[in-house]
């Protein structure tokens, strides 16, 4: 009986070990697929500034979901409906430089329901992690 049952615990320990292992690499191969991902969208970048927005702050955050922060600046007077319908065109909306363009045209018809005139600057946050996120801050950022 003492033999099955350390037996048992011997089992239960190295099955514990085996998972141990699993999520650790699991988890390993999460975080590099998703810096690769972030590397790959970095690609992105120089193509949204072509466009008039400046990467004015640049973050890399390392933990168990790795996540890129970016904020971009622009004027208003660069992005009128008529060429963001262009740059629309120009990118696939599956794309970031098309998800970003795509989130400030919207900004603006939902700023455009509260106020004629947008003030300056034109901020956009962005988050690449496991899932990307697009912030768009029409006027200067209040700190509260």
């Amino acid at each position: 009986m003492k033999d099955k049952f350390n037996t048992l615990i011997e089992t239960a320990r190295n099955a514990g070990s085996a998972i141990r292992e699993k999520a650790t690499e699991v988890g390993q191969n999460a975080v590099d697929g998703t810096i690769a991902a972030i590397e790959k969208w970095l690609e992105e970048f120089p193509r949204i500034e072509s466009y008039g927005l400046k990467i004015s702050s640049f973050s890399f955050i390392m933990r168990l979901s790795p996540s890129l922060d970016v904020e971009m600046r622009g004027k208003h007077a660069s992005f009128s409906r008529e060429r963001l319908d262009e740059i629309i065109a120009e990118n696939k909306s599956t794309s970031l430089t098309g998800m970003v363009f795509s989130a400030i045209r919207t900004a603006y018809r939902l700023h455009g329901k509260i106020a004629s005139k947008p003030q300056d600057p034109i901020i956009v946050k962005i988050r690449l992690s496991l899932s990307p996120e697009i912030s768009v801050f029409i006027g200067e950022l209040v700190a509260y």
